[in-house]
């Protein structure tokens, strides 16, 4: 596997994370589109919204329309929404080491061929950080960049982590997995100095944690 790297020094790493949560907004392309299951989403079976509105802090957007029975299978049932060329994957029934996420929309990428990456806290830390879920980025970025941008913020706490939608099961139970050392340790002799740069952390918790994770994944191209 190629890479091509970019040396970027930590001190930078928060800001990367910010424009990553953030940048996708700058796109003029307004279609909003949802899907079912993980299978739809790979088979590219998406279905329209007219209008859509999203409230929350960065890990947990609550997604809203002006139809109350869709607003339901949207918040139980739901895989994934694009929403202006930006993918949020649904944690409802998202399961880690059998831990449940709880309810809301997390930002994600496409990791690798078609997988998908996303931040959040561990389950049982879920909402229970004090950061709030608008802080002063809202002004440039209006409400939803405001939101991703708080949990950059929240990332940059190194109390946020990568994961990836791992499978899913009939009856829409899904199961994740995290970008952690033993993720990584796959890329030891493929790709060494990624899992270098990777490892230049020493500190277990602040090695795996999204603001150090994240911004890796993208200078390395792995996520898009």
């Amino acid at each position: 596997m190629c890479f091509v790297y970019r040396e970027v020094r930590p001190m930078k790493r928060f800001f990367i994370v910010l424009v990553l949560l953030c940048l996708s907004f700058t796109g003029i392309k307004a279609q909003i589109l949802y899907c079912m299951s993980y299978a739809d989403f790979q088979e590219g079976n998406w279905t329209e919204l007219d209008t859509l509105k999203m409230k929350g802090r960065g890990q947990n957007h609550r997604i809203k329309t002006e139809n109350d029975s869709l607003d339901k299978v949207l918040k139980d049932e739901a895989f994934a929404v694009s929403y202006h060329d930006t993918l949020f994957v649904n944690k409802a029934h998202m399961y880690y080491n059998g831990e449940r996420f709880g309810k809301g929309y997390a930002p994600a990428y496409i990791y690798g061929r078609g997988q998908i990456c996303f931040v959040s806290s561990l389950p049982r830390d879920n909402g229970a950080s004090g950061v709030p879920a608008v802080i002063s980025f809202g002004v440039m970025f209006g409400a939803i960049g405001a939101g991703l941008m708080a949990g950059a913020y929240e990332a940059s706490l190194k109390e946020y982590y990568c994961f990836l939608v791992k499978r899913e099961y009939e009856g829409g139970r899904k199961e994740a997995r995290m970008i952690d050392d033993k993720f990584m340790e796959k890329y030891e002799e493929s790709s060494p100095e990624f899992y270098a740069e990777y490892m230049s952390v020493k500190k277990q918790r602040k090695r795996e944690a999204a603001s150090h994770v994240l911004p890796l994944l993208k200078e390395w191209q792995l996520i898009q």
